[in-house]
C-alpha cells in the first residue's frame, strides 16, 4: 500500500468496468454514481412536475455550495468565485474584461494548451496588442526566463499552472510576486492541477484563475469556475449583463423590475440561466473531493507515481518526473514505439493519453496499486515484444 492511503473504499462511488484501468484524469474524469443520482433525481422532478421544493431554488442552493466548495479547493474567497461553462470562457472573461489597450503586451509560454493560445491570439488581433512568447527549452519556463521577459512592460502573463503534456507545475507565488513587481497581471489556467494538488490562491497572490470541472474535479463537460482575487493588480470589468446577474433575492414572482442592483461578488461574471445538469455534476464532484481531502489525495497520487517509476526498471521506458515542488497529478512515459505502446495499452483496457510523443498517465485517489501493477506488467510485456 502507498503511504497515507485514504482509509475508505471509494469503489462504490464509481461504476467502472472491473476490467478497465482508467488512468486518464488529465483528459476527463469518470462519471460518479452520486453525480448520476443527482441528475436522475433532477430529471425525474423536472420531467414529471413532481411536487416538492421549487427546482430552481434547489439549483441555486447547489450553486452556492459549489462556489463555496471550489473556493475551499483553491483556498480562495468564495465571494470571488463565478460558475462558468468552461475554462476558455473564464480566460475570455478576464482578458477582455481587463480592457487592454492598443500596444499593450501579452505574454504566454511557447508551449501551452490551445485554450490559452487561441484566446490570446484573438484578443491580440482585435485589440492590436503585442503578443510575445516565453521560451521553454525544457518544456517549461524558468523564473530567470520570466524576469528577462518582464524587462519589457507587460500587461498580463497567461499560463497553465500545470502543463498538460508533461505535468510540470509552476510555483505560483514566485511567478505572481515577480509579475507584480513589474505591474503584470497573472491569469492562470488551473484545470490540470485543482483537485489533484493542494493550492492556495490567497497565498500565491495570483490575480485570476479559470478551471474546468470535467477532469480532476469529477464534473462533466460544460462546467467550470472562475476566481478573481479581491484586489487584483488590474480591474476586471464584466463585459456582459444577464438577468441573473442582478439581485432578485432568488424570488421570481415579480420580474417587472428594472432597478435590481447588480451583484458585487463573483456572480457579476455569470450570465443567464445556468446549465443545471452540469452544475449538479460539478457540485457532487467537489463534495466527493472534500470528503477525501486534498492532502490525502495528493499523497496518494504521489505514491502511485513512485510505484510506476520504480516498476519500469529493467525496460526501455522511463517515467519523466520533476522535483516534488514542480510535480503534479500527471506523469509521462518516454521510450521507443510510444504510439504503438499507447495503442496496446488501450487494447488491454488500460486507458492513458498520447501527448506530444509520450504516454501521459494521470491516476486519481481511487486508483489502486493493482491498477498501476497492470500498467507496469503491460509495459514489460510490450518491452519484450
Amino acid at each position: 500500500m502507498t503511504e497515507s492511503t485514504p482509509q475508505r473504499d471509494w469503489s462504490s462511488e464509481f461504476d467502472i468496468d472491473p476490467n478497465v484501468v482508467f488512468l486518464n484524469h488529465a483528459a476527463f474524469g469518470p462519471v460518479t454514481n452520486r453525480g448520476r443520482r443527482a441528475i436522475e433525481s433532477y430529471m425525474a422532478r423536472w420531467g414529471q412536475f413532481a411536487e416538492g421544493p421549487d427546482v430552481d431554488q434547489e439549483s441555486f442552493a447547489m450553486l452556492e455550495q459549489a462556489r463555496s466548495d471550489f473556493a475551499a479547493m483553491i483556498d480562495g474567497d468564495d465571494r470571488r468565485v463565478a460558475y462558468l461553462s468552461n475554462t476558455t470562457l473564464g480566460l475570455n472573461t478576464v482578458l477582455w474584461g481587463m480592457n487592454l489597450e492598443r500596444g499593450e503586451r501579452l505574454l504566454i509560454p511557447e508551449v501551452e494548451f490551445p485554450a490559452i493560445v487561441y484566446v490570446a491570439q484573438q484578443i491580440a488581433r482585435e485589440r492590436e496588442l503585442q503578443l510575445d512568447v516565453l521560451p521553454c527549452p525544457d518544456g517549461h519556463f524558468t523564473p530567470e526566463d520570466l524576469e528577462t521577459a518582464l524587462q519589457q512592460t507587460t500587461a498580463a502573463l497567461v499560463f497553465s499552472w500545470v502543463q498538460y503534456f508533461n505535468g510540470y507545475r509552476y510555483d505560483l507565488q514566485t511567478i505572481a510576486d515577480m509579475c507584480h513587481r513589474h505591474g503584470c497581471f497573472t491569469m492562470v489556467d488551473a484545470t490540470q492541477g485543482v483537485g489533484a494538488v493542494p493550492m492556495s490562491a490567497r497565498e500565491s497572490g495570483i490575480d485570476a484563475l479559470a478551471c474546468g470541472a470535467q477532469k480532476w474535479l469529477f464534473g462533466q463537460p460544460g462546467s467550470g469556475f472562475l476566481y478573481i482575487a479581491p484586489d487584483p493588480i488590474r480591474r476586471v470589468q464584466p463585459l456582459y449583463a444577464g438577468w441573473l446577474g442582478v439581485d432578485w433575492s432568488y424570488r421570481f414572482h415579480d420580474l417587472r423590475r428594472w432597478d435590481r442592483p447588480p451583484y458585487e461578488d463573483g456572480r457579476q461574471w455569470e450570465v443567464g440561466t445556468y446549465p443545471y445538469c452540469a452544475l449538479r455534476f460539478a457540485q457532487t464532484g467537489l463534495e466527493l473531493l472534500r470528503e477525501c481531502g486534498l492532502p490525502d489525495i495528493w499523497r496518494r497520487i504521489q505514491g502511485l507515481h513512485r510505484q510506476l517509476q520504480t516498476g519500469l526498471d529493467g525496460t526501455q521506458y522511463r517515467a519523466l518526473t520533476f522535483p516534488e515542488q514542480h510535480a503534479s497529478g500527471i506523469i509521462t512515459i518516454d521510450g521507443p514505439r510510444i504510439d504503438e505502446l499507447q495503442t496496446t495499452l488501450a487494447a488491454q483496457k488500460i486507458f492513458t493519453s498520447l501527448r506530444e510523443g509520450t504516454v501521459r498517465v494521470s491516476p486519481h485517489f481511487y486508483n489502486t496499486e493493482h491498477d498501476i501493477d497492470r500498467l507496469i506488467t503491460a509495459i514489460h510485456e510490450f518491452n519484450r515484444s
